[in-house]
């Protein structure tokens, strides 16, 4: 019987490129789904942000030690409520956030909709005294459309 030595001490080139353009054509498809995640956790981890804002904001109004510098409600509509003061409704706002001004907090927003709107937050208030904080726009459609983030989520008209 006669020896036969063979000589496979790797892969082809052949098996490499085949391996290559399977791995490109998985990442190809992969990607785009990948991206969509990770701006759903933006958005969401956006909408984190707000609900906290929205909080501070109605645990401030609903504190009495705080009415006179408390915004008032609008006779009918909605109303933007301004956080940049520094005296009593608004620090206390500030406080509870646990910063200094209103830019700390939309530096921290990170999602598509939060840039296009250039990070500005808006707080506004109702006749009821119903607060709702968002970025971008404030109506439903606008959120439907992925151009908002609106909190509470039922505040979009």
């Amino acid at each position: 019987m006669k020896n036969v030595k063979t000589n496979n001490k790797g892969f082809s080139l052949v098996e490499l490129i085949i391996v290559i353009a399977i791995m490109a054509i998985l990442i190809g498809v992969l990607a785009p789904q990948y991206m969509k995640y990770v701006e759903k956790s933006r958005v969401s981890a956006d909408k984190d942000i707000l609900d906290g804002v929205y909080n501070a904001v109605t645990t401030a109004f609903a504190d009495p030690d705080l009415v006179a510098t408390a915004p008032t409600p609008p006779s009918s509509g909605w109303s933007n409520v301004s956080i940049t003061s520094s005296a009593g409704y608004y620090e206390e706002v500030l406080d509870t956030l646990k910063v200094a001004s209103m830019t700390d907090v939309q530096s921290s927003l990170k999602s598509k909709i939060s840039k296009a709107a250039s990070n500005a937050i808006n707080v506004q208030i109702d006749s009821k005294g119903n607060f709702r904080v968002f970025v971008g726009g404030s109506t439903a459609a606008a959120v439907k459309s992925g151009t908002a983030i609106v909190v509470p989520e039922n505040a979009a008209d």
